[in-house]
């Protein structure tokens, strides 16, 4: 019976030990991810300023409205096509 105990007591050790093992990779895991978004916010932040100073300096200009989106240009070069044609 004692044999039964000293057992079950290693096992237990065991799988305490690789229960803390695995909680110590979680928390790892957890730290890289926090870690790897702050770099990405960083990056984000960096290039929405970049885009920023662009602007406000007048060296490019901001996208275009959704309305002039360019599928107008298709039917415009239709008519000139169809004006040619009838010449």
């Amino acid at each position: 019976m004692e044999s039964k105990i000293t057992y079950l007591n290693a096992e237990l050790a065991a799988v305490a030990e690789r229960e803390k093992k695995r909680e110590e990779r979680e928390k790892k895991r957890e730290e890289e991810i926090a870690a790897a978004k702050e770099v990405e916010n960083k990056r984000y932040a960096a290039l929405q300023a970049q885009l920023t100073f662009l602007f406000e300096s007048g060296n490019i200009l901001p996208p275009c409205s959704a309305s002039s989106d360019g599928s107008d240009q298709e039917g415009d070069e239709n008519d000139k096509e169809s004006e040619g044609d009838e010449e």
